[in-house]
């Protein structure tokens, strides 16, 4: 007998599979996310940990975008990074 479980996905890999999505999907899937009314926005998480591997994180932002040519803007930079505009 075969039984299949289902496997909760990461935020990680819900915002990879939405990026792939052409923008007017984006757009389609972001409007039905604000007809939501149980979403809730919570604090950023205060343990220390979480918070030394943010900096750490904002760190490695940091090198990467001083990595990046001197003529290239933000825009270009993060299109670069991510595939697409990021804003």
């Amino acid at each position: 007998m075969t039984t299949y479980t289902r496997k909760r996905s990461t935020y990680k890999e819900t915002l990879e599979l939405a990026r792939q999505l052409s923008l007017r999907d984006q757009r389609r899937l972001r409007a039905e996310l604000a007809k939501l009314t149980g979403v809730k926005l919570v604090r950023p998480s205060q343990d220390p940990r979480a918070i030394r591997s943010a900096r750490l994180l904002a760190d490695e932002i940091r090198k990467t975008m001083k990595s990046a040519t001197a003529k290239q803007s933000l825009d270009e930079t993060m299109r670069q990074l991510r595939g697409r505009s990021w804003s």
